[in-house]
């Protein structure tokens, strides 16, 4: 879509009108500038064992480890990336989650560009380290660490490559964030002439098609109390620039005294085409968690539904539900020994993967 090229080339224009003459690498005549050249070793990591309790009785042990590299070379520019090196099956999976630039332009506005996490709902970019989610799975909307549904996930974590401009501001008590971005997009992954393709976001350093994905999220909160997000994105998939996928979120935080509540709701919409024209394939689901923190302990409640899906306002497939429970024990401000249990249940089909998981989560 030509409004996408567009947007894209604003971005980059931005980008390079936006920068103050220091980031240039310009300095008043006679001031040498100095590189601070430094350098921080961050991340995080889990070591962990679940078990099925009805079903076949699957059971392993897991072990990731997360380390995130921080080089600061001035003032206003900081290089960010993390690694993820994780056990699948008696082997060593390895991924990199993002490898980002930011420029700092001022206290309200900063550039980023790279690959980076995107500003969609608020787990994905927030939440997802184990030591931070203070259950020990992710939601089952996203497909991410020991997630595991009757149902497809509806988004996976979302990282992507392209550029961002995220600014911040304090109007009277409360706090506004606003991020924008346009990104390679989303792909087709495996066959694409099923009814339903597929889709992937890969990341890459070349696009599936011509078009970019656009999308952004707006904050507004009173801290430390509540925070409100709304989120979406927009691109097309195929080679053709002809189908689109949309997704959309709201999402809340909550806090009094030792209490917390938090949710998403994502929808997603994919256009597919058929013999009769191009209709819509329609997910939608939520999770809603709360959390209540006394002394060390920290018990965990979590319900995660996903609604029946639809084509073109047709049933195409039922949805599914979760329960969850679970116990942190925190030994330090970063280190928590957590349990959780899961009743996963899938509308019209009887499933048998009701489990118990437990994992010592460490930031560092």
């Amino acid at each position: 879509m030509d409004i996408n090229r567009l947007t894209a080339f604003a971005a980059g224009l931005a980008l390079v009108a936006g920068l103050p003459a220091a980031l240039s690498g310009q300095a008043p005549a006679g001031e040498r500038i100095v590189p601070t050249n430094e350098v921080l070793i961050s991340g995080y990591g889990t070591v962990g064992y679940g078990i099925r309790t009805q079903g076949e009785h699957e059971n392993a042990f897991t072990s990731s480890i997360s380390p995130i590299f921080l080089f600061q070379f001035q003032d206003r520019i900081l290089f960010e990336a993390e690694f993820e090196f994780e056990l699948q099956e008696g082997i060593t999976e390895t991924g990199l989650e993002y490898a980002q630039l930011d420029i700092i332009a001022n206290d309200h506005l900063t550039f980023v560009g790279g690959k980076f996490l995107l500003p969609f709902a608020v787990f994905g970019e927030r939440l997802h380290p184990t030591w931070i989610n203070k259950f020990a799975t992710s939601p089952p909307i996203y497909g991410h660490h020991v997630s595991s549904f009757g149902a497809e996930p509806l988004l996976p974590i979302l990282s992507d490559v392209g550029v961002m401009a995220r600014g911040a501001f304090t109007p009277g008590r409360f706090q506004v964030g606003v991020s924008v971005y346009t990104t390679q997009g989303p792909a087709i992954e495996g066959d694409p002439t099923v009814e339903v393709p597929e889709l992937e976001f890969p990341a890459s350093s070349s696009d599936e098609n011509t078009d970019k994905m656009v999308g952004g999220r707006i904050d507004v909160g009173i801290r430390p109390w509540f925070e409100i997000s709304v989120s979406g994105m927009n691109g097309d998939y195929d080679e053709d620039n002809v189908l689109d996928f949309t997704a959309w979120s709201v999402a809340g935080e909550f806090r009094m005294r030792n209490f917390e509540l938090r949710g998403e709701y994502i929808q997603t919409r994919q256009e597919i085409e058929t013999f009769t024209g191009f209709p819509t394939f329609v997910r939608d689901g939520f999770y809603a968690q709360l959390t209540y923190r006394w002394r060390e302990w920290e018990p965990v409640l979590r319900w995660t539904q996903i609604f029946d899906s639809e084509i073109g306002g047709a049933l195409e497939d039922e949805g599914a539900w979760q329960a969850g429970i679970g116990l942190d024990y925190w030994l330090n401000p970063s280190v928590a020994v957590m349990a959780a249990y899961e009743i996963n249940r899938e509308d019209g089909i009887e499933i048998d993967n009701d489990r118990l998981i437990a994992h010592i989560a460490f930031g560092f």
